[in-house]
């Protein structure tokens, strides 16, 4: 049998952590340019995948949702006053915020029913940026003024709030964008406190992670959240111009871009989401486009004492 030398047992106490191991997602594909056409964009900020894969985008300058099979082919789009966040139902179903209300409609953009008023009561929103849908199908409001999250049936029915303005556990200072895991877990990411906070689907406070800054978990006007079908939660980094990913209890994965127009790189990216095969798309705003990224990686976990003494055997 080999022994373990003092030295061997050193490097292995300083191996790099499990992150460091992960592959960084592949770029795949990218479209949309700045315009008013068909597969145009002018400072969009929404973007959701349905389970067919088709993608959704929120392109809010030019009043419209636009939706797009999952290589970037156009299928059709919509008028919508003033879109910001999108999420999609399991069911196939849209919907929309902005303009101080929800609206829903089907997978070809036919109008359903509405919600939402100007106002702080229940029901009320002011500026909401983001939406989610739960397995469920109930729906959830990032309202971003009111400093709230607000929790809504398919039909529109107010069940439940949570938050208020500050920096404590369970308050926000502009709460940006909204995801659901398939788990039960509600993130919230904050442009101004610069962290995620988790929930339970009532709104019960789990943890949190983040801190201003440009290192692992530090984030810049965090902007979008999502969850893959592996349970990672993704973060549009919007003023590092960067995709960080976690695991669910927000320890740091990987990170990937860099500011620029080339492939991979971003201009202030404010949302993302994955399709079931985890396959990742990210709404990179200013430069008016979509970029498609592979599944992240499962990291390769650290060695276990068991597994070193059979490789030294």
């Amino acid at each position: 049998m080999r022994l373990l030398t003092s030295a061997t047992v050193l490097a292995v106490l300083l191996l790099p952590p499990a992150h460091a191991f992960a592959d960084l997602p592949a770029f795949l594909t990218t479209w949309g340019h700045v315009g008013t056409a068909t597969g145009e964009f002018q400072e969009a900020h929404g973007l959701a995948v349905g389970p067919d894969h088709s993608v959704y985008v929120a392109d809010t300058f030019n009043a419209r949702v636009q939706k797009f099979t999952a290589a970037g082919a156009f299928v059709t789009q919509w008028a919508d006053v003033d879109p910001g966040g999108v999420a999609v139902s399991a069911g196939g179903d849209v919907y929309v915020v902005g303009n101080s209300a929800v609206r829903r409609y089907t997978a070809d953009g036919t109008f359903v029913s509405a919600w939402g008023t100007p106002g702080s009561g229940d029901g009320q929103f002011s500026f909401p940026l983001d939406v989610a849908v739960d397995a469920s199908g109930f729906v959830y409001v990032a309202d971003w003024q009111n400093h709230r999250v607000q929790k809504f049936s398919a039909a529109g029915a107010f069940v439940t709030k949570w938050g208020s303005q500050g920096t404590a556990d369970g308050q926000f200072d502009g709460p940006a964008s909204i995801a659901v895991s398939a788990t039960g877990a509600v993130y919230v990411s904050e442009l101004t406190n610069n962290r995620v906070q988790e929930f339970t689907l009532d709104g019960v406070f789990v943890t949190k992670w983040g801190s201003a800054g440009a290192g692992p978990a530090q984030f810049d006007f965090p902007t979008g959240i999502a969850v893959d079908a592996d349970g990672f939660v993704l973060v549009a980094d919007s003023g590092n111009q960067r995709v960080q990913v976690f695991r669910s209890d927000g320890s740091f994965v990987l990170e990937f871009g860099t500011f620029g127009s080339g492939d991979g790189q971003f201009h202030n990216p404010t949302a993302l989401d994955a399709d079931d095969t985890g396959t990742l798309f990210v709404l990179d705003k200013d430069n008016a486009r979509i970029e498609k990224f592979a599944a992240v990686a499962t990291p390769v976990r650290r060695a276990s004492w068991g597994a070193l003494k059979k490789t030294w055997r």
